[in-house]
């Protein structure tokens, strides 16, 4: 009786080592991609974000701003009109009382300071003042955040933008541009948004 000799073929040593490499290499490329993808995935998500904030903080400076009115203590509408920063009175929390409202430049981050009147005598202790982050990433590139015209503008551009020594009293529009750069790299492309604001309590044709 006569038995088949069978003969098991196995992986060799090179071929094991071959096996190897292509397995690092297919694992090496498949990992590269997922780290490339959701750092990009993450990197957009947080881009759209930054947007968001941005256009509802366009929105809400907008409706602060033309609601500017008189303080409760009989003070003008307009406290600090700065390049980065803006102080006035409006009715930020809609209590019919009007508030001390600041917008302003902190690094890279544009927050709003609300300080409520107290009752009588009125006044807006500076201590009480309430400060939240409204918009991220804000990168001006060297523009101004807040621009003042004059009731005149735009058919006379005299004084129009105003110099600093003339906005407190003739300010009666105010330019918000907000431009956001969430790399941080001067080369890409930023998102800007921007607003004119005329202050209803203090327009001269009423």
């Amino acid at each position: 009786m006569k038995y088949k000799k069978t003969i098991l073929h196995g992986f060799t040593l090179v071929e094991t080592i071959v096996a190897t490499f292509l397995f690092i290499g297919l694992v090496g490329a498949v990992s590269g991609f997922a780290i490339f993808f959701f750092k990009n995935f993450s990197f957009s998500y947080e881009e759209q974000q930054s947007i968001d904030l941005i256009q509802g903080a366009i929105t809400r400076i907008s409706r602060d701003i033309r609601e500017a009115r008189t303080g409760n203590q009989g003070a003008w509408p307009i406290i600090s009109p700065g390049d980065n920063e803006f102080i006035f009175y409006s009715d930020v929390t809609n209590d019919g009382r009007t508030d001390r409202v600041r917008y302003f430049l902190d690094g890279n981050l544009l927050k709003r300071g609300v300080v409520e009147p107290t009752q009588v005598p009125v006044d807006y202790p500076l201590s009480q003042e309430k400060i939240t982050v409204i918009a991220s990433h804000i990168d001006p590139g060297g523009k101004p955040i807040f621009t003042y015209y004059n009731g005149q503008y735009p058919s006379n551009m005299t004084n129009n933008p105003l110099p600093a020594q003339l906005r407190l009293l003739s300010t009666r529009l105010v330019t918000v541009y907000l431009r956001s750069n969430i790399s941080g790299n001067t080369t890409t492309q930023a998102y800007e948004a921007s607003a004119s604001v005329q202050i209803r309590s203090m327009k001269d044709n009423l």
